[in-house]
């Protein structure tokens, strides 16, 4: 019985004839007798009334009908391919929706490549960010209003889960000309008469607050500003100075807009981890969504970022 269309058996053995050159060859590939083979190509002739290659040429040698076929294999096959890999992530729950909540201004810098290569295999995963900057990034979460966030500070929570993802150096910018330019390191004292911009979050998300200055007994006056451009502007113009990630002001600093300054001997660094909920902890695209954010954000960071200290 003839068929009543191309079927995607056709294309398969066309390629395997191609790819090896021999009928015998071609049907080990597709896992066919050679007679089989034989037989559909043989149908495949006869519903379209054309020959697609010429029997008694080695290495075999296709017709035009034929080539044309194969054409149509090598733009139709991989795509079946990737629906098909698509249909087995759906069969095993690796699809679905994937919020981002952040707590950091300067995130976007490392996330936004990690996002577009995440994207590239998980096509089926609808990624998107939570908008806006959030104080209470595991309240998302544990609201089902986010599904992966980017914390700094482990809450005691058995419903949430943190991973690390690396640790980052804040430091001290100021003008060029500024005093606290001529000194190599900046420690509480140093603060104490100056101006401190900085976001305008709760002193609690700080590190140079809670970990250096008030320990010290320091409260410096203070600005607020959204934008990191614009507090570089503010330092720059000598209306105070700022601790920021070194990431987030290298390309200042290259420009030679501001200086910066390592902040105490030691150094003050910050960690930050990927938050989930403990729920979701086996969720492929989500381990695989922050496996990604890390190799990316030490591909794009190199030289900035550490593992969590």
């Amino acid at each position: 019985m003839k068929p009543t269309f191309l079927e995607l058996r056709h294309l398969k053995t066309l390629i395997a004839l191609k790819e090896t050159g021999s009928v015998s060859l071609a049907a080990k590939q597709v896992h066919l007798t050679q007679s089989a083979l034989s037989h559909q190509i043989k149908q495949l002739e006869e519903q379209y009334d054309l020959i697609m290659f010429e029997r008694k040429t080695q290495p075999i040698h296709f017709t035009p009908a034929g080539e044309r076929l194969i054409k149509l294999a090598h733009d139709i096959l991989p795509k079946v391919a990737e629906a098909e890999l698509d249909l087995v992530r759906v069969k095993q729950g690796e699809v679905g929706e994937l919020r981002i909540a952040v707590e950091c201004h300067t995130c976007f810098d490392w996330l936004m490549p990690a996002m577009d290569s995440f994207r590239k295999n998980w096509g089926l995963v609808e990624l998107d960010i939570v908008s806006g900057f959030h104080t209470d990034t595991v309240g998302l979460l544990l609201s089902h209003r986010a599904d992966w966030a980017v914390v700094a500070e482990k809450e005691n929570n058995s419903d949430i889960i943190y991973k690390p993802l690396f640790a980052y150096e804040m430091v001290g910018i100021c003008s060029k000309d500024h005093p606290l330019a001529h000194q190599a390191v900046w420690n509480a004292e140093d603060f104490a008469n100056e101006t401190l911009i900085h976001y305008p979050v709760p002193d609690d998300m700080l590190d140079l607050l809670r970990k250096v200055l008030h320990p010290a007994g320091i409260n410096p006056n203070r600005r607020t500003s959204e934008l990191t451009i614009a507090i570089i502007q503010l330092v720059a113009s000598k209306r105070g100075i700022a601790a920021l990630p070194y990431w987030a002001v290298k390309p200042y600093l290259e420009r030679g807009y501001v200086v910066a300054r390592k902040i105490t001997e030691a150094g003050l660094y910050s960690n930050l981890y990927g938050a989930i909920r403990e729920t979701d902890q086996h969720i492929a695209y989500i381990e695989d969504f922050h496996k990604t954010v890390t190799e990316e954000s030490f591909a794009t960071l190199p030289d900035l970022l550490r593992l969590e200290s």
